[in-house]
């Protein structure tokens, strides 16, 4: 069944297909890397291709799932996927194997070939799922299409920018996810275009104006998942049809209905897939619903998307130095942090005119093995307290409540927040 479906990697397979030294016929430096599905050719470090071999062997039975089959590999035959560092790296392998070179993409599928290219992006988050993304065209073209793409473009792409929205904590993939937050944040802008006025969700459907990938996200979401998957036995039927050459034109309507009247009902179920906080700075990754991983040189922060008044939030320490806590977030440059640190200690510092202020430190309450943070706000006060210990008592303004870090990498469990 198309649904939101996640896969627990074997721990063996961080030891499968080792690293070859394949002949070069590239000005580029590629090491290879198989696994039992995949030849991933890249430039980047020994970590990021161990991980990426994981991803994409995760990534398999999920598509299987999703699409009731899969490609049809020869004897020892992989897919090819090329990952590059730089967008100059992706450009010149794509050149090389005598590929065009889409404008403004960051990955491309190519049917000549069968063989993924792509190269990496701002966050780790956005790289992986664009891998995901990319894999998954290979995965669709091969396995349900005769290596033949759709007629419809909101198809093509809005079921991999469904899928590819994922959790990943180094062994389960869980894909079709909300985010817990995103820099690309799909669904605010997809429920922003749903609400206008003028917002013509049948002409997207039967290809008469380009769309969008948020709007194209939103209606494969809402097909597979909404009303506890009213829409899913007719969207299967309605896959097939695309899958098989028929477009949406002459098929949505008497397969799914008539979207004038799906549209309202689209943009009042958009409400409830919103993200819940928003990344303040750069490389958060949603662990789940209410947990989430920081990763950052300097300060950093993810912050509640609605106002709050209470925030909960558990980290367990990782070894090395760390810094961590809890934001207090007004707006732009101005925001204070709570942050318990390694060596012991605490320091809530506020941040105003590009300058650092100290409002209170200490020493941090002993924990075993975890600290429990809590922020709660009481009028123009904010309490902040460490496993039930009152750290500090201070007027601190800003109604967004987060989770922060300071040059280290650091999750948080447990999230919860009113």
């Amino acid at each position: 069944m198309r649904l939101q479906i996640s896969f627990l990697v074997l721990l063996w397979l961080t030891s499968a297909g080792l690293a070859d030294d394949a002949p070069q016929d590239s000005s580029l430096v590629l090491t290879y890397h198989t696994t039992e599905h995949y030849r991933l050719g890249t430039d980047a470090d020994a970590a990021t291709a161990a991980e990426y071999k994981l991803v994409l062997e995760a990534c398999w039975p999920l598509f299987e799932e999703f699409f009731g089959s899969a490609p049809k590999l020869k004897k020892d035959a992989k897919l090819d996927v090329f990952f590059l560092t730089t967008q100059a790296g992706w450009q010149t392998k794509m050149k090389e194997d005598g590929v065009g070179v889409p404008a403004g993409a960051g990955g491309y599928y190519n049917p000549g070939n069968k063989t993924v290219y792509l190269w990496k992006q701002p966050t780790l988050y956005t790289t992986r799922q664009l891998l995901i993304h990319e894999v998954m065209h290979q995965f669709h073209y091969l396995a349900c299409c005769n290596n033949v793409g759709p007629k419809d473009v909101w198809y093509i792409e809005g079921i991999v920018e469904h899928m590819s929205r994922h959790y990943w904590d180094g062994a389960k993939l869980t894909l079709g996810v909300i985010p817990f937050c995103s820099l690309e944040d799909y669904p605010k802008l997809a429920l922003d275009l749903y609400s206008r006025d003028d917002y013509d969700l049948n002409a997207m459907i039967t290809s008469a104006r380009e769309s969008t990938r948020p709007e194209q996200w939103a209606l494969v979401r809402y097909l597979m998942l909404a009303d506890e998957g009213k829409h899913a036995k007719n969207w299967a039927k309605l896959c097939k049809k695309l899958d098989g050459g028929q477009s949406a034109k002459n098929t949505f309507k008497s397969t799914i209905g008539d979207p004038k009247k799906l549209q309202p009902q689209i943009r009042e179920w958009l409400g409830t897939q919103q993200e819940p906080f928003v990344p303040v700075w750069n490389e958060w990754q949603g662990q789940g619903s209410n947990a989430v991983t920081g990763t950052s040189g300097v300060t950093s922060a993810c912050r509640t998307r609605a106002d709050a008044s209470e925030i909960g939030a558990t980290i367990v320490p990782p070894e090395g130095t760390w810094k961590g806590g809890l934001l207090v977030y007004e707006s732009g440059d101005e925001y204070t942090v709570a942050l318990l640190n390694s060596g012991g200690g605490f320091s809530i510092n506020r941040r105003a005119n590009n300058a650092w202020t100290v409002l209170a430190s200490g020493t941090a309450p002993a924990h075993e093995g975890s600290y429990r943070l809590q922020a709660v706000r009481e009028g123009e006060e904010v309490t902040i307290s460490a496993n039930d210990t009152v750290l500090a008592r201070l007027p601190i303004k800003g109604s967004k409540l987060g989770v922060c870090l300071e040059n280290c990498t650091l999750a948080f469990s447990a999230i919860e927040w009113k």
